[in-house]
């Protein structure tokens, strides 16, 4: 299935291993990344023995997903081979050789799929943390019946199961997990929260938000109030925001329901633009604050990182369109909250 290039790059420059403390090719070596012991790799067989200073980029590379693989053989080729100097010369000429016969064309989404499913085949996992031997091999001395269908679609992608295989291949892509809603993949007590924050009312987060935001920030920013900011939120402006009268901050409530009265509390934050408010450290300061708060569920702080942890499970990227449409709304609920004072005129 493979052209020569690929079979050679296969059996005669790269290997695949297991990083260890032994074989530590973290940190700033060159070509290679931070990874965790037990992280699979690939790596150049005629340098690996080499101190990381010495090599040619590209010596290591540990992929975050098995759809990488090809992609990380592909660097190997065009940055390493040619450079590195522990390659014996007459693999170097090997090389150019079967690079320059022309072969039949495949396409390269399926060789992708084919370096991916035959990790797979390995016993290769996806993990938050990269790749790991965690799955039972395919010992039969056979391909799947997936790796068989990518070569089928690959040799003749009109045949007229084309439709089938192409499902077995390309799976559907569930819709709810890329817009980052997770009820019907989360644990009972995370669907129970998630529910809870749709029922009840909140002052900045409406029922309306909850199709089109994720089910994180959703339930995030409805553990907040209103507050009025005070004078030295302006500290570090030189001027003040125009909308400043009817401004409001955002109060942890798990804060205010146990400092009932209290003003400028922990708990606290006080964005005065909606540049501010976007920042992801913004968001990241209100998380930190809600998983630390003693005042707040323990339900709710298992829910957030439940559903951190699925979004990263599933290799789920938030949209910032959606993000930004959500923020401006937010922003302008806060804005506008309190009443404009009276000027006479």
């Amino acid at each position: 299935f493979l052209d020569p290039v690929y079979n050679f790059l296969r059996s005669s420059c790269i290997e695949v291993f297991v990083a260890t403390e032994e074989n530590d090719t973290g940190g700033r070596g060159r070509g290679a990344k931070p990874h965790a012991i037990g992280q699979v790799g690939l790596r150049c067989v005629h340098c690996k023995h080499i101190q990381r200073n010495r090599r040619a980029n590209q010596a290591v590379s540990h992929p975050s997903k098995t759809t990488n693989i090809f992609e990380s053989v592909r660097n190997y080729q065009r940055i390493h081979l040619e450079a590195c100097e522990y390659i014996p010369s007459e693999l170097i000429t090997q090389h150019r050789e079967l690079a320059s016969q022309p072969y039949r064309k495949i396409h390269l989404k399926y060789i992708k799929l084919y370096f991916a499913e035959a990790a797979c085949e390995l016993g290769m996992v996806e993990t938050p943390n990269g790749l790991f031997f965690g799955a039972p091999p395919n010992t039969s001395g056979k391909p799947s019946d997936k790796l068989l269908a990518i070569m089928c679609i690959a040799e003749n992608p009109t045949a007229s199961e084309y439709k089938q295989l192409r499902d077995l291949v390309f799976p559907k892509v569930d819709e709810r997990l890329q817009n980052s809603k997770f009820s019907h993949v989360a644990s009972p007590s995370t669907r129970q929260v998630i529910s809870n924050c749709r029922q009840e009312r909140a002052v900045f987060v409406y029922p309306s938000d909850f199709p089109v935001v994720s089910d994180f920030r959703f339930v995030l920013f409805h553990q907040f109030l209103p507050c009025r900011p005070p004078k030295s939120a302006l500290s570090r402006r030189r001027t003040k925001p125009d909308d400043w009268d009817t401004l409001s901050g955002l109060y942890c409530k798990h804060c205010a329901k146990a400092h009932p009265g209290e003003r400028y509390q922990k708990g606290m934050y006080f964005p005065l633009e909606l540049e501010s408010l976007c920042d992801a450290s913004f968001s990241g300061n209100l998380h930190c604050h809600i998983m630390t708060c003693q005042y707040a569920p323990l339900a709710t702080k298992e829910a957030l990182d439940e559903l951190q942890r699925l979004a990263a499970e599933h290799g789920v990227i938030t949209k910032r369109n959606a993000k930004k449409k959500f923020l401006q709304k937010l922003w302008k609920r806060m804005a506008n909250y309190y009443p404009a004072p009276w000027r006479e005129e």
